[in-house]
């Protein structure tokens, strides 16, 4: 009879014990998991904060292809099963939220922020000159720069004219946290802990940033700078579908040839549809991209290209 009580009161202090430490063990192991997709979504997007630099690198720093670039690279994160149909919803979805407040699934989330840190509007004072190339347009000098002056500019001491061509770009993207209990727990936290970032949590995000430096293979435009880094303004009204003035309406879709408006000469653009930009960058007009939305170029007001 002592026996068997004491293997009683045993099996009660199991029990207890048990009840005890399984929330912990719980705990732990989803927050393995959490860490593990935060970090796979902190690799893929270095990756894209990369290979957005370096379009904008050869797009004359330009906000809109950087964008571009980024949600198709970020579309990883929202997965799929190998198939062409799960990677163009994938990549479609990221363009998306890429650049609306509004999710697909009807949720609210700040939209990715892309923020041109270098080169700085001080070096476009220092450095900045008429383009060449392109009319009306502020830039830096991109070639031939060991035979340019590489003093340093004035007013900005330590500014050299290859700093000043070097792109460096930071990204802030708002990673979905989807692990149950851990994520409550943790946007609850950095809630109090980072005020600023309120907004990310609220929507049960977690702010990660990554930055990305390469050097110009093109000039550098004053104006996309300046755009890149505007406030974002946000809207609650729709676009006007018979707006005439939309870059995406099939009146702007013109084949690239002599006797349409946009024919810069002997550029071998060949006569592909394109999407006429309104920023008199003839030559570099990229065909329209197709199987998925990708977002609009930022663009000046209308007007007539120039090249």
């Amino acid at each position: 009879m002592v026996r068997e009580s004491t293997a009683t009161r045993q099996r009660g202090a199991s029990m207890a014990e048990f009840i005890t430490i399984a929330p912990i063990l719980m705990l732990i192991g989803l927050g393995t998991v959490q860490a593990g997709l935060v970090y796979h979504g902190k690799t893929t997007l270095n990756y894209a904060t990369f290979e957005a630099a370096r379009a904008g690198a050869t797009r004359h720093a330009q906000p809109g292809p950087m964008r571009r670039e980024l949600g198709a690279r970020l579309g990883a994160i929202y997965g799929g099963d190998g198939s062409t149909e799960m990677v163009a919803n994938a990549i479609a979805r990221s363009m998306i939220e890429l650049e609306s407040p509004v999710n697909l699934d009807g949720s609210l989330a700040p939209p990715t922020r892309l923020e041109i840190l270098n080169p700085t509007i001080e070096a476009f004072d220092a450095w900045g000159k008429p383009s060449l190339e392109h009319d009306n347009r502020t830039v830096i000098p991109n070639s031939h720069l060991r035979h340019q002056n590489a003093s340093a500019g004035a007013g900005t001491p330590g500014l050299t004219l290859r700093d000043a061509n070097l792109l460096k770009i930071e990204v802030t993207h708002g990673f979905e946290l989807k692990v149950p209990l851990v994520s409550k727990l943790l946007t609850g936290a950095l809630t109090v802990i980072d005020p600023e970032n309120a907004l990310f949590y609220a929507a049960g995000r977690l702010p990660i940033k990554s930055v990305a430096t390469v050097r110009m293979q093109s000039e550098a435009w004053k104006e996309s700078i300046e755009l890149a880094n505007a406030p974002a303004v946000v809207s609650g009204v729709p676009d006007d579908p018979a707006d005439t003035s939309d870059p995406t309406s099939p009146d702007s879709l013109v084949p690239d040839g002599p006797g349409n408006g946009t024919d810069c000469g002997d550029d071998g653009l060949g006569s592909s549809p394109v999407l006429v930009s309104n920023v008199g960058e003839c030559a570099i007009d990229e065909p329209t991209p197709t199987g998925f939305p990708f977002p609009d170029d930022e663009q000046d007001p209308p007007s007539s290209p120039i090249c």
